[in-house]
């Protein structure tokens, strides 16, 4: 890829729970994963099971070098479907990777003390302290930032007003509090005035989410959360409303609002196969033409 290039590919696109089997073949049935290009570094937002097939790509050109491998692992939060792959995540069994883990701390307890709780023993064949990549942790604040230099092997946290007009890349983040108990970042990479924005778990408001437009502003790519349609969210016998997901109507207002070049609907439910996201993309262009349902497998190029 080119130097300036910022790509972005999917590889889990579902919520909740994966999807196999035939009414999910031309979508995806993963949990969330998308991989994040920029540079020379490798950012993955969640670990969901879609971080399994990454690994395997992953482990194929760590075979073909004799190079290190160091991965950005962002947690947007800390529940099961963003981070249940992580035992089956391939670079992390290998001494030549160094995994740098990104996310939350939820109430008294630490990203890494997180991470260890889901692969004790009564969970998991393998603990966290028995994976051989080496591993860094890291608790986000929802005022920090990541700046990825080109001489360094992993970023560097710093506050956002610590930011200047450099050219190295950045993530930034957002804090929504609109998803249950414990909030879920968003995130923004950017580079040379190009930028991808991560909004996955976060439902709308009535009158839209002005702080998520204006953290989404002019982007070229906004992937965000689209799990329910309108009926489904309002449902008189079972209500989503409060759930912490938007519908695509919410993402698509939020798309226009910001500016955004494309949208990218995302976190689909697991009662939603193919043809019913389709049904949905189709609603969701009329609100916001450049409109696609996010698929495992597409990539982009900035």
């Amino acid at each position: 890829m080119a130097e300036n290039e910022l790509f972005v590919r999917f590889w889990g696109v579902r919520g909740s729970h994966p999807v196999p089997g035939k009414s999910t073949l031309r979508y995806g049935g993963n949990t969330s994963c998308v991989e994040v290009r920029v540079k020379n570094h490798i950012i993955i937002l969640d670990a969901g099971t879609g971080i399994v097939n990454l690994g395997h790509q992953l482990l194929k050109e760590l075979q073909n070098s004799t190079d290190t491998l160091n991965l950005t692992i962002l947690f947007s939060h800390t529940h099961f479907d963003h981070l249940q792959g992580i035992p089956f995540f391939l670079p992390a069994y290998q001494p030549r990777c160094t995994l740098n883990f990104y996310g939350p701390k939820v109430f008294s307890q630490s990203l890494e003390e997180i991470l260890a709780q889901s692969m004790e023993p009564q969970y998991s064949p393998i603990e966290l302290n028995e994976l051989k990549a080496k591993m860094n942790f890291h608790n986000l604040h929802e005022n920090n930032a990541l700046v990825f230099k080109e001489n360094s092997d992993k970023p560097t946290l710093v506050w956002q007003n610590e930011l200047n007009d450099s050219t190295d890349a950045v993530v930034k983040i957002m804090r929504s509090y609109a998803h249950p108990k414990i909030g879920v970042f968003i995130f923004r990479v950017e580079v040379n005035g190009k930028s991808v924005v991560y909004a996955t778990d976060t439902e709308g408001y009535v009158g839209n989410d002005t702080r998520l437009i204006e953290f989404a502003k002019n982007t070229e790519l906004l992937i965000h959360d689209a799990q329910y349609d309108p009926e489904e969210y309002l449902d008189k016998n079972f209500s989503k409303q409060g759930f912490g997901h938007s519908t695509y109507a919410m993402a698509a207002n939020v798309a226009e609002e910001a500016g955004a070049k494309r949208l990218a609907l995302f976190h689909h439910a697991p009662s939603h196969g193919d043809e019913k996201l389709a049904e949905m993309e189709a609603k969701a262009k009329e609100l916001f033409p450049n409109t696609m349902i996010g698929t495992e497998g597409v990539e982009f190029r900035f």
